[in-house]
């Protein structure tokens, strides 16, 4: 039975925003199409009800809801009239307006709730679902039950400033997030991160229900990770030693944010030496078809024909840095 689901996406990076959202629901089977695109305003049709675990693996989109009624009406009172009697079976609700144009809330708010039956109380602190109403090129009306929330606000908890070991430059953990939704990996398959520092990438796909596995050149590392990991309630199988190693490990993907080229974190290799020895063990490792997802300062330094690009990122961190997320698909040549 198809669904279309209203998602509000995040303001950092629109485009990596909504891939992973569409990423993510293809790899859970989902048969995602696109039905329209406003702002950060994103309509998705798929082929079945989307789970709550499904939901919660999102990083990047703030709140997802299912759509009820859509209209190219621009009249406000108009599309409302055209509006059937809202079943919300025994539900207490909250209406909000997630796109204000000129439109008073309050009116709005009237009005749908004329067409709720008068045995659905309000309760505009505790609700069970909220009506949200969205008026643009479109106008839309969607609901939200409380307890499908995405991790665009909880992952943040995993930030650098409430883990017991982190590094300045620890990736953040929306984009981590995203990037594990970009690897096409379900729960219980093996993510593996060659390069995971205090382990940011780990502790994201492990919250997801994947098995992380991480490598790292420094024993620091590999003791900040799994102070990291158990300090979240987490587990990963973390090791230390050299990128060459994950010739020897099992992983359906690679998500990782390698060095910068600091000559402690690479082993006093030059980084575009180690990047290319790396993009060799991984071909070496790595059946057709598998993912790599990387964050790197400059693509130029990725030269492979064993993978194709399937997407890349700008991600803006400062004036003088800007980071770019790829996804790479081994072929078979």
């Amino acid at each position: 039975m198809t669904s279309e689901y209203l998602f509000e996406l995040g303001g950092e990076n629109k485009e990596l925003a909504k891939i992973e959202a569409r990423e993510l629901l293809k790899t859970e089977g989902y048969n995602p199409k696109t039905n329209f695109e406003e702002g950060q305003i994103v309509i998705i049709k798929t082929s079945q009800k989307l789970t709550l675990q499904t939901i919660r693996r999102l990083g990047m989109t703030k709140r997802v809801s299912r759509l009820i009624h859509t209209s190219e009406e621009r009249d406000t009172e108009k599309f409302i009239e055209q509006l059937p009697t809202l079943n919300l079976g025994k539900s207490k609700f909250a209406i909000r307006q997630i796109y204000k144009k000129g439109v008073s809330e309050k009116k709005i708010a009237i009005k749908i709730g004329q067409k709720i039956p008068v045995e659905n109380k309000i309760d505009l602190v505790n609700p069970d679902v909220k009506i949200l109403f969205y008026a643009g090129s479109r106008t839309i009306i969607s609901i939200r039950e409380e307890d499908s929330i995405t991790s665009y606000k909880s992952c943040l908890e995993h930030h650098v400033r409430y883990r017991p070991y982190f590094s300045p430059i620890s990736i953040h953990p929306r984009i981590a997030r995203s990037m594990v939704n970009l690897a096409n990996c379900s729960t219980n398959d093996t993510i593996l991160d060659p390069f995971c520092g205090t382990g940011g990438i780990l502790i994201e796909a492990a919250d997801m229900g994947m098995k992380a596995k991480g490598i790292d050149l420094l024993e620091k590392m590999i003791v900040n990770s799994k102070g990291n990991l158990e300090h979240f309630g987490l587990e990963g199988d973390i090791e230390k030693g050299d990128v060459g190693e994950s010739k020897n490990q099992r992983f359906e993907a690679i998500v990782t944010d390698p060095p910068y080229g600091i000559a402690s974190s690479t082993g006093g290799e030059k980084i575009s030496e180690l990047l290319q020895r790396a993009m060799t063990i991984f071909s070496e490792a790595m059946e057709e078809g598998k993912r790599i997802v990387m964050a790197i300062s400059n693509p130029e330094l990725i030269q492979t024909t064993n993978f194709k690009k399937i997407y890349q990122f700008e991600w803006y961190i400062h004036k003088s840095l800007t980071r770019y997320i790829m996804v790479l698909e081994k072929t078979n040549n």
